[in-house]
Order: structure tokens, then sequence, then C-alpha cells
């Protein structure tokens, strides 16, 4: 139908395709494409609680394994959270769109705060790296 829009991409929709980036890359063994997309992974995800942490830690070691060659070890990697994200997706039912919304809403402001704390963290590291003894 002319004029008319295509439905809102919701956040997981993104998210799962920044996941299928980050996977096609790390099997074309592409690392400067795989650090972009597992950077923005990183930055999308919060670090708010300990779980959140460990999720953080599997992005850092997915980063380290495409540094040291091991592509098979990030994919595999990769496609657990893919599915995870997706298996969580499915415990929402139909009836829980309130709390869904909220949930969307949370994530976008996580987003935010998460991509300025990296910015500053990679500041700082960059700094630090360029002071000597």
């Amino acid at each position: 139908m002319p004029g008319t829009s295509p439905p809102p991409v919701s956040p997981l929709d993104r998210l799962l395709r920044v996941y299928d980036a980050a996977i096609a890359a790390c099997r074309a063994q592409n690392a400067r494409d795989a650090y972009a997309q597992l950077g923005t992974l990183r930055a999308a995800h919060p670090c708010d609680t300990p779980s959140a942490l460990g999720i953080d830690a599997l992005y850092a070691w997915c980063e380290q394994a495409v540094r040291s060659g091991d592509y098979l070890g990030a994919v595999r990697t990769l496609e657990g959270l893919r599915s995870a994200w997706q298996a969580a997706d499915r415990l929402v039912g139909p009836g829980d769109d309130r709390r869904r919304d909220l949930a969307r809403r949370d994530l976008s402001r996580r987003d935010l705060m998460r991509r300025d704390q990296t910015r500053q963290f990679d500041q700082h590291s960059r700094s630090a790296r360029t002071v000597g003894p």
C-alpha cells in the first residue's frame, strides 16, 4: 500500500541484527567489522548488575578471541548470546506489553548512559596508554 510506513523495529530486533552482523564478520574473519559490531553491542549493554557485567565480560572475551584469531570461539559465544536474547523475549507473553514497553524505555536510557560510560573509559584508556613511565 503506497504511503504506508513499515512497522517500527523493536530494540530486540535491532540487537539481533547487530548480533547477526557480528557473527557474519567473525565468520568472514573480518576483524575490523567484528570489533565494530562488538563495540556496538558493548555500548548498548548496561553494566549495572553482576549478570550484566558477565555479559560484558563475554563481549570482551569475544574481542580477545578475534584479536587472537579464534573467530570460531567468538561465533559460538555470540550465537549463544543471540539465542538467549530470543528465548528471553519469548518468555514475555502478549499480556505483558506494558512491562515490555517500560523495559524498552529503560533500555533506551541505559543505552545512552552506557555509551557515555564507554566514551569516558575509552578516553581514559587512551590517555593512560600515552603516559609513559
